[in-house]
């Protein structure tokens, strides 16, 4: 029986390095470049296992090399792939990154065997915790969510890629919202957030369907916010410096489901998977980033002791 259970997509992540970012209409030539196992589903699956979870992952690939390759290596990462279907006459999903000196990056995605994905609701919840994303079909998420109604599992969806639709569609069932500031003011429908927190707060609070719902905003540097109708937590980030910041925000929402599903308070599991987050960046490529539990736990033992009086 897994304690988490993640739906999510699975690609082929093309990674192009550049001096800097194309703007429209230019053309830059690439310094480098390489392939990653990726899509938010599997860099999300890798994060929760290398956090030492027990779960299951849902996942829809083409029949091809590309899948056979990235099924290797979800297993070599220690992800189970036995809930992977594998579709004849499809080609697994594809994602396009060109990430520039700073770290940053622009993604395309080619969904491919992904938007397939269907996955029969359970007919009991046996998981702790379900962590969904957007790039596989709504209504799977949605049919697989609302089953949940009345038992104990939490239910917690990474608002990414940003569809207005989902906010319609999807919100009201889910216990947690994750996104960050562009998301956020994606779909609040504004073109850009203040940059006060109070300001912030407000704005995600009208996103909030319940009165027990959580929305969890990552801010990079600035840290990561929990607001709920009452509340509000601000989680500070650990300083580092970037090298590529491909898949930290699924780092996060990984360890953090990973770490709610092992029994942390959600304060406890904000402090882990921001600390998770930041070691992602300082390595290249995403689901290749994830940090293991020993890593994390070093650094807060670090960090602890940094706080005790010498």
């Amino acid at each position: 029986m897994a304690d988490l259970t993640i739906l999510g997509s699975v690609n082929l992540d093309v990674v192009l390095r550049v001096a800097s970012l194309p703007r429209p209409g230019e053309t830059v030539s690439a310094t480098g470049s390489d392939h990653y196992l990726g899509g938010k589903g599997a860099n999300q699956a890798v994060a929760a296992a290398r956090s030492g979870v027990n779960l299951e992952f849902y996942a829809c690939l083409g029949d091809d090399e590309d899948g056979a390759w990235l099924i290797s290596e979800l297993e070599v990462l220690s992800v189970p792939s036995g809930d992977i279907e594998k579709l004849p006459s499809m080609r697994s999903g594809r994602a396009y990154i060109c990430v520039d000196a700073a770290g940053e990056n622009h993604i395309v995605v080619d969904a491919g065997a992904n938007a397939q994905l269907k996955v029969v609701p359970p007919k009991r919840a046996d998981a702790k915790v379900v962590l969904s994303q957007l790039e596989t079909p709504i209504e799977t998420t949605l049919a697989y969510c609302a089953s949940l109604a009345g038992s104990n599992t939490t239910a917690v969806l990474n608002a990414a890629p940003a569809i207005l639709r989902a906010r319609d569609d999807l919100f009201h069932v889910m216990n947690i919202i994750v996104m960050n500031e562009s998301e956020l003011a994606f779909y609040a429908e504004i073109e850009s957030l203040p940059e006060d927190i109070e300001d912030i707060t407000r704005i995600a609070r009208t996103l909030l369907s319940r009165a027990d719902q959580v929305i969890i905003v990552t801010c990079g540097a600035a840290g990561a916010l929990v607001i709920s109708r009452n509340h509000l937590h601000v989680t500070p980030a650990r300083r580092t410096k970037a090298r590529d910041t491909t898949g930290s925000g699924d780092c996060f929402c990984g360890t953090l489901c990973a770490r709610l599903a092992m029994g942390d308070q959600l304060d406890a599991a904000m402090q882990y998977a921001s600390i998770a987050a930041s070691l992602s960046v300082e390595k290249d490529g995403a689901a290749a980033s994830m940090p293991s539990r020993e890593d994390v736990e070093l650094i807060i033992f670090e960090m602890e002791s940094e706080e005790v009086p010498g």
